[in-house]
């Protein structure tokens, strides 16, 4: 079935600047929206008045989105982890996030209005913020969502096809070596330039996956990827294409593209490593 398919399709995790914005124009939106329409028996004696409560609605809204982002992200830090990132786990958030609004809503109109705290009262907020909100931001979600799959799809194309017809620029001969420097001096590693295929961020260390006796090799080194990225100024084909992965363009396979960024495929590995935004540009002169 499609929608459950899609709920596992990956998608964007925004950060927190990004979800503070977000949960200002959703605020925006909700206190013009009160305001204009006064929906749910909102009239108040005084223009005055209806802006302090339909301010109060959408200050509640931004709050909610902006706090409990950062508070559940620092509760549950490997729930909110961009490589597993999917739209089933975008729209849970959403809908938490309106659950909560719902309850503060409730709290607010309590405070404000006396309608008493019961079990219809709380369900009625909750229709309501989700009749405001919640269906205009899944419009959102999936407009946002099948624009980035189709840019991104089409990059992935534009570069795969590109791979084949790579220039040889300054390729590293195949018996240059390499010095991996560690910050114990011992566990320095040398490799071929050439048996070099790509290297991952690791805690407090480097893994480097390198080719030996033709097999893929991992060898850990205690660094940092900036650290080995300056090792291998001299070679422009091993790039830094994501803050925690460098790669070797040479063993490029295949590139692909989703809601969350471009991914390519090395020679050798059956693991996908992601292609930062920024460095899209710079990948696709290289193989031109």
């Amino acid at each position: 079935m499609w929608v459950i398919q899609l709920l596992k399709e990956p998608y964007p995790l925004n950060s927190i600047r990004k979800m503070t914005w977000f949960g200002a124009l959703v605020a925006v939106f909700v206190f013009l929206f009160l305001s204009f329409f006064q929906p749910f028996g909102l009239g108040a004696e005084s223009l005055d008045g209806l802006l302090k409560v339909t301010a109060s609605y959408g200050l509640i809204t931004f709050a909610t989105i902006a706090l409990g982002t950062v508070s559940m992200r620092k509760l549950f830090p490997g729930y909110f982890q961009e490589n597993h990132w999917v739209f089933g786990r975008e729209l849970l958030i959403t809908l938490f996030n309106f659950f909560l609004i719902g309850v503060f809503n409730t709290l607010y109109s309590d405070y404000m209005f006396s309608i008493g705290l019961t079990l219809r009262g709380f369900l009625y907020f909750q229709l309501y913020t989700l009749g405001v909100g919640f269906f205009p931001i899944i419009f959102f979600m999936m407009l946002k969502y099948t624009h980035l799959l189709r840019a991104n799809t089409r990059s992935a194309s534009d570069l795969s096809g590109s791979i084949s017809k790579a220039k040889e620029i300054t390729n590293p001969p195949s018996d240059a070596k390499i010095q991996i420097h560690s910050e114990l001096k011992k566990d320095d590693l040398e490799i071929y330039a050439a048996d070099l295929v790509y290297a991952e961020t690791a805690d407090n260390y480097v893994a480097v996956y390198h080719l030996l006796e033709g097999k893929l090799q991992k060898s850990l080194v205690r660094s940092t990827l900036g650290r080995l990225e300056n090792d291998l100024e001299g070679y422009p084909r091993l790039i830094r294409c994501h803050r925690a992965f460098l790669v070797n363009l040479d063993y490029l396979e295949s590139f692909r593209g989703n809601a969350q960024g471009l991914q390519l495929r090395l020679k050798h590995s059956q693991n996908e490593i992601p292609v930062s935004r920024n460095m899209v540009a710079k990948i696709k002169n290289l193989l031109e």
